[in-house]
């Protein structure tokens, strides 16, 4: 017990500003809220003495357990050295072998890089090319298709007697099985569960737009080529298979590709803007209606082939239509009165189709341009600027001569 006189301001101040000094002696601690030290006079009993010891001794133990350093599992850190000492070869042999072939598929993955296809080249590596196609659907069982194709269009007598008089000669007889064929793939629906299917929509969207890898199967980004939805199979039930095929050998063939991608860009273009896939299934439409009109049969005839011929004519007719909506400033206003007088052209002159088609083909070929070529090339265009308005473009007469193709 303490007296009075011990209990004064003076003695007080004395007694606890020692121990503040000695206990704060360490490294100040961040964050802590030091409060101060103030002496205030107490009207109260001895334990007032008592009361500040008990908060003193208190404070130092907490400033003792927050200035302790924290104690660790040294086993944590001597594993882990363990393994820095390991060698390489051996922590691989110890990953397993589904982590390691993820982990180098991962670093062999490349940045996809989109665009509009630019001059990039033919990629073959996991895309699927034209001739794999075409053998799958050969050794495919069509058959049960062949009883509901229609290879020629039905004629009134007089009809008949004005297509035998005047019209295209008939297909050679041994062109029958290949032509059938080229309509039996047209009522092939798309398939999700086959492998070569889902590969033909990835490479032809690759090949225009220039991707390196595969898209997902269903999304907006098909819009971006042209096809109306999320999912390109609904624009594709009209035509079946047949409305992918042309379009396949059209953008991986090296000598049209450059022609496919120049067609795209147009299709982008701000105001002149086009679905480039919904009219390439038109044209491919125009084109099997043109084959089964007959329109086609003297080309299929000389050359002996049914299906590269309507490949070949497809080409034509989207270069055709190509020159027209970039000369005349079409959009997609004009698009309806477009395909239907290129269908009406088509039907007349499908030898124009393919002389264009083969001059275009010539000036890429030749470094230089002949003084013949481009004369006609020059008055080709004034026809085309002048002449080929949609009340006339089925009036213009074919070449006397049609070079090979």
């Amino acid at each position: 017990m303490m007296s009075g006189a011990e209990c004064s301001p003076k003695n007080l101040t004395l007694s606890l500003t020692i121990p503040a000094i000695t206990v704060q002696d360490a490294t100040p601690l961040e964050g802590d809220n030091i409060r101060d030290l103030t002496v205030r006079k107490e009207e109260e009993d001895d334990g007032c003495e008592t009361d500040s010891e008990d908060n003193s001794i208190e404070q130092d133990e907490e400033i003792r357990t927050k200035n302790e350093p924290a104690k660790f599992d040294s086993s944590v850190f001597e594993s882990d050295a363990a393994a820095k000492a390991t060698p390489m070869s051996d922590r691989n042999n110890a990953i397993p072998a589904e982590y390691q072939a993820a982990e180098d598929e991962w670093e062999a993955v490349e940045t996809i890089t989109p665009g509009t296809g630019g001059d990039v080249p033919v990629i073959v590596g996991s895309l699927i090319l034209y001739e794999e196609v075409l053998s799958h659907f050969q050794s495919t069982n069509l058959t049960e298709y062949i009883k509901d194709i229609k290879t020629s269009v039905q004629r009134t007598a007089l009809g008949k007697l004005k297509h035998y008089l005047f019209g295209p000669p008939k297909l050679a007889s041994e062109l029958h099985e290949e032509r059938n064929f080229v309509f039996t793939l047209g009522l092939c629906p798309f398939d999700n569960s086959c492998s070569i299917h889902c590969k033909i929509l990835q490479t032809v969207y690759r090949q225009l737009t220039g991707n390196k890898f595969d898209c997902p199967r269903y999304g907006s980004h098909w819009e971006q080529i042209g096809f109306q939805g999320n999912d390109p199979v609904t624009d594709l039930r009209g035509m079946g298979m047949l409305a992918l095929l042309p379009a396949l050998n059209f953008l991986t063939d090296n000598k049209t590709l450059p022609l496919a991608r120049e067609i795209y860009r147009l299709s982008l273009h701000e105001t002149q803007n086009f679905p480039f896939f919904v009219m390439s299934i038109n044209i491919t439409r125009i084109a099997l209606q043109a084959m089964r009109e007959g329109c086609l049969n003297r080309e299929c005839n000389k050359r002996k082939q049914v299906l590269p011929i309507l490949n070949i004519f497809y080409v034509g007719l989207f270069y055709y239509l190509f020159q027209i909506w970039k000369q005349q400033h079409k959009t997609i206003r004009d698009s309806g009165f477009v395909i239907k007088d290129l269908e009406q052209f088509a039907k007349k002159h499908p030898k124009q189709i393919l002389h264009n088609l083969n001059l275009y083909f010539a000036e890429k070929k030749s470094p230089k341009q002949s003084p013949s070529n481009s004369t006609h090339r020059k008055q080709a265009a004034t026809s085309h600027n002048t002449n080929l308005t949609f009340a006339s473009v089925c009036e213009m007469k074919p070449k006397a001569e049609e070079p090979s193709l």
